[in-house]
This record gives C-alpha cells, structure tokens and sequence, in this order.
C-alpha cells in the first residue's frame, strides 16, 4: 500500500511539474509571437526582377520607402522591382520602428547570386506588371492598390465613392506631431521686388538635416486673397511634409511660401483693388524677382521636373496661372478651392514640349464662396485633353480641412 501511494504521489507531482513547464513554455512561445519577425535582410535580384518582403506584424501598418528609387523601388505592398544595377536599401517603418534591407540588383544576363536566406514571398503573390520580358512572372492574384498606383494622372471624377477610395487619408497621421519625426526648419525671407517697387517677405521651410550645397527640389505653396504667408504654415505645414518626408511619401523638399499681398499688410477690404491686383502682378513678380533670388540664395534645384506650384483659394487660382501661363516651367499644378478670375484659355498644353506630371483640383461640394468655379476649371482641362486629377470633398465648406487634405493628395502624387 506504501509503495503504491508513494507511486501515486510521483505521478501527481510528474503531472504537476508537467502542467507547469508546459505553461511556462507556453508562455514563451506566446511572447515570442507578439515579436516583430521580418524576412531577410539582404536582397538580391536581376534587373526587372521582383520579390516581395514582409515584416510580420498583424493588424499594424507597414510603411515602404526606397533609398534610391533609380535602383529599385518598392510598393505599398513590401513588392521590390529591380531597376537598374546598384545597390540601394529598402525600409520598412511599423510603429516609428524602421527595419532595412540591403538590396543589390545585378544585370539581368548575369546569373544571380545564390541568395542565404530567402525573402518570404506570399503564396500567391500579388501580379505586379513588369517592363522586362525575362523578369520573373508572379502569379496573379486581385490586390487593393496605394491611391498612387490606383488613381493615376488621366483619371476624373467627383464621386463620393472615389474620394472615400483613394482620396480619404487618415489626417491625423499627417497634421500630429509624432515621437522621433524631426520637424523642419523655417526660415524668414525678404526679397527685392522690381516690379512691386518695395522688399517682399516669404517663408522659407527647409527639410530635417538639409545641405545648402545639394539641390532639393523646390515647391511653392500660394495663400488665398483673405491672408498672407502664414496661412499656410500655420495650417500644421511643418508637420504635413516632415511626416510625409520621414515615411518616405515624400522626397526632402524646400517649401517657399511668399505673401502675395503688400508688406505693410492686408487692405481691410479683402476684394479691394489694391489686393486683387497685388495677385494680378504677382506672374511677373514670380518670373523676375522671386524665383531667381531663391535660387540664388538657397540650395534648390532649378529643372522643370523638380519644380512645382501649389495653392488655395485665390492662390488657387494663381497656381493654375502660373502653372499653364509659364510654359514648361512646373512639373507640379496643385490647386484646391480656387477662386475665380482666371482666363480659361490657358487651361492648355498647346505649345509646351513635356506636359507636367501632376495637375491635380479639387475642392469642397459644399463650398458657397467659389461656388462652382474649380469644377469649371476642371471641365476646361477636360475638353483641352489635358490629364489631371479631379475630385470633390463631401461637405466640404471653404477652410482648411479641405485644402490640407488637398495638399496630401498632391503630395503623395508629386516628387516622384
């Protein structure tokens, strides 16, 4: 009887000590999972090639950039496509966490190196179209595409449907400031104009660690006949294009945003003749004074394809002057709200020899200021064939809500 209850009393405790390395086992493996588990870290593929990284992270946002996009580049979807060779790196940012791999592309008649640990590729695999024939196909499969591959330039519509698609960004990813995000600087500018006959002032934003000795590209942002140069920035201007150049949506620019009204202020009359003209004159201005002194003075690029025009309200309707009026001299035409005034007969590409890559209006459908003026503009770049982006924001008033969701969208389309 001894024997067999001491038997059973080693039976109980084997159970028991069983039961609780099982837990604590358990519980190992529980926490490991919560960890944040990425393919490897190193990549290499052929020209044309495409392979997908992954960072296991479940329900959590995963944001893509590339180091150097003329190397390879990489979706929303961690899908990385061989340009041409070099060696360039990809990120992945989860929780203001990055994650990098080093990418080598090689040519495409060079057998590729025998890779040690391999990225993993989702079975299937979303179809990505390739522009080389010997690239690797990957099987076809209905994905949800980014609004920057989904709603492209040559693409309209006003629909409710289209802007809860592909025009509706969480805004509070953009206009808060984020743990880790290094803001931008701003800067006061005064230039001598020639053609207002007195010194102007702008603002100056220049990008986290920025080089005066490199050429950024270069945008400037234009405010409504109501305000001056601080309409902007203090629409969270700093923390917009931080956050969007930190994420990678956006490459390091330099922001200029002048005050188009006089220097001693605002006429309190906001549709005077003195305000309405200082925006009349302000083409000229731009061409001879403001532009050559930021170049002079500021390490931006000069090309047509770094270059790009942005505005609200009646800077809305400036930035469509300036950006059809000076032939093949922006890249980028962002207009939200825009007031009326403008000649419509230079809504046209007649006469430019590269077309822009980014024009894109919208405006609120419930705005009673400019009324119906932005979809005039758009029917007008309809009927002259010339590609652009169009969409309305629901219940959307004249303010700000619509004109910082308006700039994320031109953003997330432009400088790429």
């Amino acid at each position: 009887m001894k024997i067999r209850q001491c038997i059973k009393k080693i039976a109980f405790l084997c159970l028991v000590a069983g039961l609780l390395i099982s837990g604590i086992l358990g519980m190992g493996v529980s926490a490991q999972k919560k960890k944040t588990v990425i393919s490897s870290k190193k990549l290499i593929l052929s020209v044309g090639q495409k392979k997908k990284l992954k960072v296991k992270k479940k329900n959590k946002t995963v944001k893509w950039s590339s180091g150097n996009k003329k190397v390879a580049t990489v979706n929303s979807k961690g899908i990385v496509c061989g340009k041409k060779t070099g060696k360039t790196t990809v990120t992945a940012i989860v929780q203001m966490k990055k994650y990098v791999w080093k990418v080598t592309v090689k040519d495409v008649k060079k057998p590729a190196e025998a890779v040690t640990q391999k990225p993993v590729i989702p079975e299937p695999s979303p179809a990505v179209p390739t522009a080389t024939a010997t690239a690797a196909p990957i099987p076809s499969q209905t994905v949800t595409l980014s609004p920057e591959q989904e709603w492209e330039i040559g693409k309209t519509s006003g629909t409710k449907e289209a802007f809860q698609q592909y025009f509706n960004p969480d805004m509070k990813q953009y206009t808060g400031k984020k743990q880790g995000v290094p803001l931008g600087n701003f800067e006061e500018m005064t230039y001598p104009s020639e053609i207002v006959g007195a010194e102007r002032e702008a603002y100056v934003y220049l990008p986290p660690e920025y080089d005066s000795s490199k050429k950024y590209p270069v945008l400037y942002l234009l405010h409504g006949i109501g305000c001056d140069r601080g309409q902007w920035r203090y629409m969270y201007l700093n923390d917009i294009l931080s956050n969007m150049i930190y994420t990678g949506e956006l490459q390091p620019v330099v922001a200029v945003i002048p005050s188009i009204v006089p220097k001693d202020g605002l006429n309190k009359d906001t549709f005077s003749a003195e305000n309405i003209e200082a925006f009349t004159k302000f083409e000229k201005e731009f061409i001879q004074d403001l532009e050559p002194y930021v170049l002079a003075n500021y390490g931006v690029s000069s090309k047509r394809e770094d270059t790009g025009v942005c505005g609200l309200s009646m800077g809305g309707m400036e930035a469509l002057r300036l950006g059809f009026a000076i032939k093949d001299h922006f890249n980028y035409i962002g207009s939200f709200s825009a007031a009326p005034t403008l000649d419509t007969g230079i809504l046209t590409l007649d006469g430019w020899k590269t077309k822009p890559q980014t024009v894109l209006l919208c405006t609120g459908d419930a705005d009673g200021t400019v009324g119906s003026n932005p979809q005039d503009y758009h029917e007008k770049l309809v009927k002259n064939n010339v590609d652009h982006i169009w969409y309305l924001y629901p219940k959307g008033k004249h303010d700000e809500k619509v004109w910082k969701n308006g700039l994320v969208n031109f953003l997330k389309r432009s400088y790429k």
